[in-house]
């Protein structure tokens, strides 16, 4: 039986320090609380979240056999994601050293190990899904995981973060053309386009025949659609304690909506209310129950 919604991506072990603010040169920074540790990376994010939020997923990535890529597999299978696609290789595994300020804003030191090797997809565990969501990993990956979805005619979402991002439009073009959705920020938009300007993801939008969603980091989510309409969705607005993994939160969420033939706004607002539930807790991987978000946010 094959999970609802593959996720292809980084799986790796967060080390979080909790600091009153990041230090300057040559300065140190006292922790305000002790150093935690989780698991970590944007696919293994978003597959934990779906199944907080009542679908089933499975995880396309690598880890190492070392202790951190056991306590990841281990991890990943006690919150009921499908760890059958989870490769171990020799090595080390992907590490994220991440700084957390008092106000919830994030840095992020990574070493990514094993989490880029190469090795073969398979095609039948995402041809079972529903829906394939690719984040920033190695092109190698994406390409090949986007060419098995496409021909199977399963919609792909596609968050490309800053690992993804600085490949540029010419490298990314083929994964777009079988993209139904592209979520990014503005940072993320200039380093595909170089321009941090919405009509340049109108065009993408148009040109690769997908929706663009432009994430604003607690503002207003810009959607612009492959008909060249556009519209925004309002945040909802919290006090954040841990920003870490909001992006993967607010995709999960989004993706959600769109598993539930929820139109494109009304799954955007949901991704919304779950990315505000995810910066209330500390850690990636810290989502309230969707019982929770839908009280909370009457959605």
């Amino acid at each position: 039986m094959h999970p609802e919604i593959a996720t292809i991506g980084h799986v790796v072990y967060d080390i979080r320090n909790y600091v009153e603010r990041f230090p300057e040169p040559d300065h140190t920074a006292l922790m305000r609380m002790h150093p935690s540790v989780s698991g970590g990376g944007s696919a293994a994010n978003v597959a934990v979240n779906l199944v907080k939020l009542g679908h089933s997923a499975g995880v396309i990535g690598n880890v190492a056999s070392d202790r951190h890529g056991k306590y990841l597999l281990s991890d990943l299978h006690s919150r009921g994601v499908d760890v059958s696609q989870v490769r171990v290789f020799r090595g080390q595994s992907g590490l994220s050293v991440i700084i957390i300020d008092a106000a919830g804003e994030v840095r992020v030191i990574e070493d990514l190990g094993v989490a880029d090797h190469r090795r073969a997809i398979d095609k039948d565990f995402i041809r079972g899904s529903k829906f394939l969501h690719m984040s920033g990993c190695a092109f190698h990956l994406l390409d090949a995981g986007s060419k098995v979805a496409h021909k199977a005619g399963i919609p792909i979402s596609f968050d490309p973060g800053r690992a993804a991002s600085r490949l540029g439009e010419k490298k990314l073009a083929p994964i777009f053309k079988r993209c139904e959705f592209l979520i990014i920020n503005r940072k993320e938009l200039f380093s595909i386009t170089g321009s941090r300007e919405e009509a340049e993801a109108a065009r993408l939008a148009k040109q690769y025949n997908m929706v663009c969603v432009i994430k604003q980091g607690g503002r207003e989510i810009i959607v612009k659609t492959k008909e060249m309409s556009s519209f925004t969705v309002p945040p909802y607005v919290v006090k954040p304690v841990d920003t870490l993994g909001a992006g993967d939160a607010f995709c999960s969420g989004f993706i959600t909506g769109i598993v539930e033939k929820r139109s494109v706004f009304e799954s955007v607002r949901f991704a919304n209310a779950v990315a505000a539930a995810k910066v209330l807790r500390k850690g990636a991987q810290s989502l309230p129950s969707r019982r929770f978000i839908e009280k909370k946010f009457k959605i």
